[in-house]
């Protein structure tokens, strides 16, 4: 399913466009609802499941967007997965979960999902979100009776009925660090629903109230390594075993990493599972990915993204985002209709590295001259909310003109209170702010690529699943410094697959901790100072993405876009748009400004963006860019970038 929106508590049902604005592909499956004082609409993807509302015997009504796995009963009754109940749907399953526990079922569920329950006898309304919040709703007040909610952050800025602006300040926050913390948005007016929530609306009165269900709460556990490591094994295993069907057909995104050769190495052969890796051609990270899917006997797709893959994405991504990421992070959607007509269900490693590895904390860094530099394998600990923003601050962009830098801007929103309040949402201490800030809300995170597959196709990750979310929060930061639990689970259930050697590291992930950093890093040198670069051209990269610094460089489609969305600019008092034409020579001159300069491109292509500075104007500007690029879905260019091979 791709989204979900609704109006509350107003007579005016108009919800046709907010549906609309759910659709990725326009060929969703698409529903609405309308009672009294309530407009629900939906849309989801082609064959999904989408049998919606639900009812309970009572007459309540029940949505349920994404994906709900399984359900820890309150009073003890265990856990039970979703495949071992006969509901047809979800929103079914979600129906029977809150007939039988009311509003305590919210916390039981186990997904990543948004659940709507309208209960016409009550005239109540709840929005439900999952606990990483991972599938972000944003509400709007037009007025003190209505409550309008969309997945769809530009679907509601834009409506007649609302009064939005820029926040300029925000602004600052999406296009330095990529996306705005806590439940804050660029609109005013419009904020995030609290993640692991339950928002009840009143129809009549038109209160408002939020309650979390549910606190992340970081307590490591004292134990060896190798205890953490069986108990994620097990749990991970078993993750696997509930929701891989064998009536179904699975594609993986797999990298030359770990993070999804472990769900490889977990899956069990009969399942029906084909693997899938992009880049523009078979470089180190493709070669690895190859090697991985030949040594489980499983087929390899080679996804071939061409020259032009950034500017086909730049026409058609930032209609669907969310100030969060850059448009080309939604690197695979080109592929969507190849991947939707061969697969049921896309399956990813997202969210291993940030819940299970370092790279939220900070770590001492030893330079080394011409040799380079490296981190040690140690956490810094982070004493004040100060700390924290000194470490988060960067200089804004030239193009933005905003009265405050960075750093005051994260001083008036991240502050010690009862706790730390981050943007609206609050943790118990400074640490806990470090460790939550890149996953909790998960719009905090600044990658727009797990957003992009979930409105592209079904699909899930793992590591999403409550039971390895709570490991997570038991996980001893040393293990995270200087262990790596998604190797040894590789390792445990699949030694051949562990031999093959990392694609970043070069070193096996059979191989000890010592031996892998040492290893690793004598690699990094040896590439950088030894290796010639093999790369056809230099926009090509050995990463799984495009050299998005190079492609800017030996490219005009960014140059296109500025001149292109100039009136829009100019019309935004706070984008100078001469400052952006600087920044943009001066990357050709050979600066580094790809990060602002992607953030300013995906931006000025959003649609409330060019209807909020241009009014009507902006559609018929939108119109003529739309029938003069280039499409993404044709066939026989398609067909000449994409390679299939199987393994003998």
């Amino acid at each position: 399913m791709t989204g979900i929106c609704g109006v509350l508590g107003s007579r005016d049902h108009a919800i046709d466009e907010m549906r609309d604005d759910l659709s990725w592909t326009g060929e969703e499956q698409r529903g609405q609802f309308a009672d009294e004082g309530i407009a629900v609409g939906w849309s989801a993807h082609p064959g999904a499941e989408n049998e919606q509302p639900a009812e309970t015997d009572d007459g309540t009504f029940v949505w349920a967007y994404g994906n709900v796995w399984g359900y820890e009963s309150p009073d003890g009754d265990g856990y039970q997965p979703r495949s071992s109940d006969d509901a047809a749907t979800i929103a079914e399953f979600c129906a029977r979960r809150y007939e039988a526990d009311g509003e305590e079922f919210a916390a039981g569920l186990n997904g990543s999902f948004v659940v709507v329950v309208y209960d016409s006898d009550e005239r109540e309304a709840l929005v439900v979100t999952d606990r990483l919040g991972t599938r972000p709703v944003y509400r709007v007040r037009p007025d003190e009776g209505t409550f309008v909610f969309s997945t769809q952050m530009q679907s509601l800025p834009v409506r007649p009925d609302v009064d939005a602006e820029f926040d300029v300040e925000y602004l600052a926050e999406y296009f330095t660090l990529g996306a705005v913390g806590g439940v804050r948005t660029p609109f005013t007016g419009v904020e995030e629903l609290l993640p692991s929530s339950v928002t009840t609306v009143d129809l009549d009165a038109g209160t408002v109230d939020t309650e979390r269900y549910w606190r992340p709460r970081y307590d490591p556990v004292d134990e060896p390594f190798s205890s953490f490591a069986e108990r994620f094994v097990d749990r991970f295993e078993t993750v696997l075993e509930e929701r891989l069907d064998p009536d179904l057909t699975y594609g993986l995104l797999l990298s030359g990493g770990s993070d999804s050769r472990a769900i490889l190495a977990g899956a069990d052969p009969d399942i029906d599972l084909r693997t899938y890796h992009t880049a523009g051609w078979l470089n180190r990270e493709a070669q690895v990915a190859e090697q991985v899917a030949f040594a489980a006997d499983r087929e390899f797709h080679l996804l071939r993204r061409d020259r032009d893959n950034h500017p086909r994405m730049l026409e058609s991504t930032p209609k669907q985002m969310n100030f969060h990421g850059r448009f080309s992070e939604a690197h695979i959607t080109e592929f969507g209709d190849r991947i939707r007509d061969e697969v049921d269900v896309l399956i990813s490693g997202l969210g291993a590295d940030t819940l299970f590895r370092e790279h939220a904390f900070p770590s001492p860094r030893i330079q080394l001259g011409p040799l380079g530099e490296f981190d040690l394998p140690m956490a810094k600990r982070t004493t004040s909310v100060r700390k924290h923003i000194e470490r988060r601050a960067k200089p804004l962009p030239e193009y933005l003109e905003c009265s405050s830098d960075l750093t005051e801007i994260l001083e008036r929103n991240i502050v010690s209170n009862d706790g730390v309040d981050h943007h609206g949402v609050n943790y118990r201490s400074v640490r806990e702010l470090v460790f939550f800030d890149d996953f909790y809300p998960f719009s905090n995170k600044s990658d727009y690529f797990f957003h992009a597959l979930n409105g592209m196709v079904s699909h899930w990750s793992p590591f999403f699943d409550n039971r390895l979310v709570e490991l997570a929060l038991e996980l001893p930061m040393r293990h995270r410094m200087r262990r790596n639990v998604i190797d040894a689970t590789t390792v445990a259930l699949d030694e051949d697959l562990a031999r093959v050697p990392h694609a970043s590291t070069g070193v096996p992930l059979t191989k000890s901790f010592p031996t892998q950093f040492l290893l690793h890093h004598a690699n990094a040198f040896s590439r950088k100072h030894l290796s010639p670069d093999r790369s056809p051209e230099p926009y090509m990269s050995d990463k799984p993405w495009t050299n998005s610094t190079e492609l800017l460089r030996t490219h005009d489609f960014a140059q296109k876009k500025l001149r292109e969305r100039a009136p829009v600019m100019d019309a935004l008092p706070f984008i100078d748009r001469e400052a952006a034409t600087r920044v943009y020579q001066d990357h050709l001159n050979g600066g580094e400004h790809t990060y602002v300069l992607y953030t300013l491109l995906s931006f000025l292509q959003m649609p409330a963006v060019q209807r909020m500075a241009l009014g009507s104007d902006a559609e018929t500007e939108s119109d003529a860019s739309e029938s003069e690029s280039t499409p993404a879905s044709d066939s026989e260019e398609r067909a000449e970038r994409e390679t299939q091979t199987k393994p003998n």
